[in-house]
C-alpha cells in the first residue's frame, strides 16, 4: 500500500473511532441523566381518553402527582384549578370522574362553584357530588342546599344524603317539609337524625305524629339517634322525652321499643329505679327485658328487694334473665328469692337458679344442691353439681363433710363425693376411703374418683381392696384408674408398684393374682418386670394370660426385648397378635431413636406379622422414622394387595419428611 493511502485510512480509522465514542458517550450522559417528571397538564391530556381499561397507569401518574404537591399551598392551589378545568373538556366520564376523585382530596371553597354547576347535569353530578360532599366548610353546604330545590330523582336523594353526613343544621328548615313527601322522607329522615339538634328534633317529633306507618319505624330510628346525641351532650332531659315518646308507642316493632326502654333508664336518673320496677310490674315481657338488661346500673344492692319480690311474677323466660342478673348482687340481699326459684316448677327457672347460687350461695345451700343433683339428671344436674363445686370459702367445704358424717341418703352421699373431688377437699380424705366399703356400687364409684384428686399413695391398699372384692367390671375399671393415679404420686419410680407386688405375693387365688397383674402396666413400673418374666413360667392359664397382656401393654421400651420373644415365639395366635401389636408400639414410643435402628426392629416384626392389620401398624410405625432403610421396608408391601394403598400413603410421608430435613431416600 502506498504511504498517502495508509495515511488516509488511519485517518479515516480516527474518524470512526471519533464518532463512535461521541455517540457513545451522548448515550451514556443520557443515561445518567434524571428521567423529567411529566408534568399535570401532561397527565391530565394522556388521562382524558382512558375508559376504564386494563392499563390504569395514567390513574397513577395522577395519584402519584397530587400526593407529591397537596402539602405545598400554591402547588395544591394550581392542581386545583386544573383539575376544575379538566371537568369542563370533553374528557371521558372515567377521566373526570378520577379528577372529582382528587377534588374530593385537596378541594376548598374555590372548587365549589364549578362542583355545584355540575350537580345539575344528570351525567356529572355523581361525580360532582363525590367531591363537593367531602369539601369542609360553609361553602359547601350552601352549594348543596342550594341545588336541593333545583336536583330530582336520586340526585336530590343523594344531596339529602350528603346533607346528612355534613351535619348541616342549615338544611334543616329545607329537609323538614320533604317529610311529607313519601319519596323523599325515608332520607329526609335520616338527615335530621344525622344532623340532631333542637331544630331536627322538634321536625321529627312533628313528623312522627302523622307520617304513614310504614314510615314510623324510619322516623323512629332518627328520633333514637337524636336522642343518643343529646345523652352524649350529657343534655338527659331531651334524650328522655324522646325515649319515653318511643317506648310508650306499641306500634312499633319490639326491639325499637326495648332500646327507647333502655335508653330511657339510662337517662332517668334517680327515677331509674322507679321506671324499671314499673316496666317489671307490667305484661310488656319486651319491657321486661329492658328493665332486667339496665338493672344492674339502675338499683343498688340496697335497693333491690323490691325486684326480688317481682320474680315469681315474671314469665319463665323473664325469671331466667332475671336471675342472671340477680346472681351479680351480694348473697344476703337476694339468696332467699334465688332460692324460692330453685324450687320452681320450670325447669329452666331451676337451671338458672342454680347457676345463680354459683355466686350467691354458701354453706347453707349446700343440702339443696347436693339433693339437686342426686334426684335430677341433664342439665339441671350438671346445674347444680357445678354450683356444688364452685360456691366459695372454707365454710362450704365443711359444710360438705358435716353432711356426709350425718350419712345421708347414697345417692347424695354420692353427689358430697364428687363435690369432694371437684372442690380437693383434702381433710375428706378419710371418710372418702370409708365410702370405699359402702354397700352402694355408686358411693363406691364417687369415692374411687375423689380419690383420684385428693388421695395419697397410702391409700392404694384401700383400693386394691376394692378392685380384688369387685364383680363390677365399670367399678374394676375406675379402681385400676385410681391406682394408677395413686401411684403416679410416688416420687421413685421404681417403688411405684410395690403395693400391687406385696399384694401379688400375698394372694393365692389365681383370678385375684390376674386382676393385680392388670394393673401393672397401668404403674409402669419398670422394677416389675423381672416379677412379669417369672410369671410366665407359671402353669395357670389364666395367671400366665395376664402376664401376657402385661407385657403386651407395657407402657415403656424396657419391656422390648421380652415383648419381642413372645410375638416370635409364642405358639398361642391370641398371644402372640398381642404382642405383635404391643411390640410396634413400644418400638414407635422413642420417636428420638436411630431411624436405622428402629425400622431394623420393625423389619423383624414384619417377618412374623402375617395379617393385614398389624401389617398396618408397622407401615404406620415407619413414618416416624422416616430413612432409606424405611422407603424399601414399605416398598416391600406395595406387593401386598391389601395393604398397598397404605403402604403407598407410608412412601408418601416418608419422602416428604425426608425432604422435610434435608436427607434423601429411594425412589419409589
Amino acid at each position: 500500500m502506498p504511504h498517502h493511502a495508509k495515511i488516509r485510512a488511519l485517518l479515516t480509522r480516527a474518524a470512526l473511532l471519533v464518532v463512535l465514542a461521541s455517540l457513545a458517550g451522548g448515550g451514556l450522559a443520557r443515561a445518567q441523566a434524571p428521567a423529567r417528571s411529566a408534568s399535570l397538564d401532561e397527565i391530565l391530556k394522556e388521562i382524558s381518553s382512558y375508559d376504564g381499561g386494563i392499563d390504569s397507569a395514567p390513574l397513577w401518574k395522577l395519584r402519584d402527582y397530587v400526593q407529591a404537591h397537596k402539602n405545598d399551598p400554591a402547588a395544591r392551589a394550581e392542581c386545583e384549578t386544573k383539575l376544575l378545568a379538566f371537568l369542563k373538556t370533553r374528557a371521558t366520564p372515567v377521566a373526570r370522574m378520577a379528577a372529582c376523585r382528587w377534588l374530593r382530596v385537596i378541594g376548598s371553597d374555590q372548587a365549589v362553584p364549578a362542583l355545584q354547576a355540575l350537580l345539575l347535569d344528570e351525567r356529572a353530578a355523581d361525580m360532582a357530588l363525590y367531591a363537593l360532599q367531602q369539601i369542609p366548610g360553609a361553602a359547601a353546604d350552601k352549594a348543596l342546599l342550594q341545588a336541593l330545590p333545583k336536583v330530582t330523582g336520586p340526585t336530590k336523594i343523594a344531596v339529602i344524603a350528603a346533607l346528612g353526613e355534613r351535619r348541616c343544621a342549615d338544611a334543616v328548615p329545607a329537609l323538614e317539609p320533604l317529610l311529607g313527601q313519601p319519596e323523599l322522607a325515608r332520607a329526609a329522615a335520616f338527615a335530621l337524625g344525622s344532623i340532631g339538634g333542637d331544630a331536627a328534633t322538634r321536625a321529627l317529633v312533628a313528623a312522627y305524629a302523622r307520617v304513614q306507618p310504614d314510615l314510623k319505624p324510619v322516623v323512629a330510628a332518627s328520633m333514637m339517634k337524636c336522642a343518643e346525641k343529646w345523652q352524649a351532650a350529657e343534655n338527659q332531659a331531651a334524650a328522655l322525652r324522646l325515649y319515653e315518646t318511643l317506648s310508650a308507642d306499641a306500634s312499633l316493632p319490639v326491639q325499637f321499643r326495648k332500646a327507647a326502654a333502655m335508653g330511657r333508664i339510662s337517662v332517668a336518673g334517680s327515677g331509674a329505679a322507679t321506671i324499671v320496677i314499673g316496666y317489671l310490674e307490667g305484661s310488656d315481657v319486651g319491657m321486661q327485658e329492658a328493665a332486667i338488661a339496665r338493672l344492674a346500673d339502675a338499683i343498688a344492692p340496697d335497693r333491690i328487694a323490691p325486684v326480688c319480690a317481682l320474680l315469681p311474677r315474671l314469665p319463665d323466660e323473664s325469671q331466667v334473665k332475671l336471675l342472671a342478673v340477680l346472681a351479680g348482687y351480694p348473697g344476703d340481699r337476694v339468696l332467699p328469692a334465688i332460692l324460692d326459684a330453685a324450687r320452681s316448677n320450670s325447669a329452666p327457672v331451676r337451671i338458672a337458679a342454680m347457676k345463680a347460687l354459683e355466686s350467691t350461695g354458701g354453706p347453707s345451700v349446700v343440702p339443696l344442691l347436693a339433693e339437686t343433683a342426686a334426684r335430677t339428671s341433664g342439665p339441671e344436674q350438671a346445674a347444680a353439681r357445678s354450683a356444688l363445686g364452685t360456691l366459695k370459702g372454707r365454710a362450704v367445704d365443711e359444710a360438705i363433710l358435716a353432711l356426709m358424717a350425718r350419712k345421708p341418703a347414697e345417692d347424695v352421699e354420692a353427689e358430697l363425693l364428687l363435690a369432694v373431688g371437684d372442690r380437693r377437699i383434702f381433710p375428706a380424705k378419710a371418710a372418702v376411703a370409708a365410702s370405699l366399703t359402702s354397700p352402694s356400687p355408686r358411693v363406691r364409684l364417687h369415692a374411687l374418683r375423689a380419690l383420684r384428686a385428693i388421695g395419697t399413695p397410702s391409700d392404694m391398699d384401700a383400693v386394691l381392696d376394692v378392685l380384688v372384692k369387685s364383680d363390677d367390671e365399670s367399678q374394676r375399671a375406675e379402681a385400676e384408674k385410681t391406682l394408677a393415679v395413686l401411684a403416679q404420686k410416688i416420687a421413685s419410680a421404681d417403688r411405684r408398684a410395690s403395693a400391687v407386688r406385696a399384694r401379688l405375693a400375698a394372694a393365692t387365688d389365681a383370678h385375684v393374682r390376674a386382676t393385680l397383674i392388670a394393673v401393672l402396666p397401668l404403674v409402669g413400673d419398670d422394677s416389675a418386670l423381672p416379677l412379669l418374666r417369672t410369671l410366665l413360667e407359671n402353669p395357670d392359664a389364666e395367671v400366665f394370660d395376664a402376664a401376657v397382656r402385661a407385657l403386651a401393654a407395657w407402657p415403656t421400651s424396657a419391656a422390648r426385648d421380652d415383648v419381642f420373644q413372645l410375638a416370635r415365639d409364642s405358639r398361642n395366635e391370641t398371644h402372640r397378635l398381642l404382642a405383635i401389636r404391643g411390640l410396634v408400639r413400644i418400638i414407635a414410643l422413642d420417636r428420638y431413636r436411630d431411624p436405622e435402628a428402629a425400622v431394623a426392629d420393625l423389619r423383624q416384626v414384619a417377618g412374623f406379622a402375617w395379617r393385614p392389620e398389624e401389617q398396618k401398624l408397622v407401615l404406620a410405625a415407619l413414618v416416624q422414622f422416616p430413612c432409606r432403610d424405611a422407603m424399601e421396608l414399605a416398598s416391600g408391601f406395595l406387593r401386598e394387595p391389601s395393604v398397598a394403598a397404605e403402604a403407598q400413603a407410608a412412601i408418601d410421608k416418608i419422602k416428604t419428611r425426608l425432604k422435610a430435613t434435608g436427607k434423601r431416600g429411594t425412589t419409589a
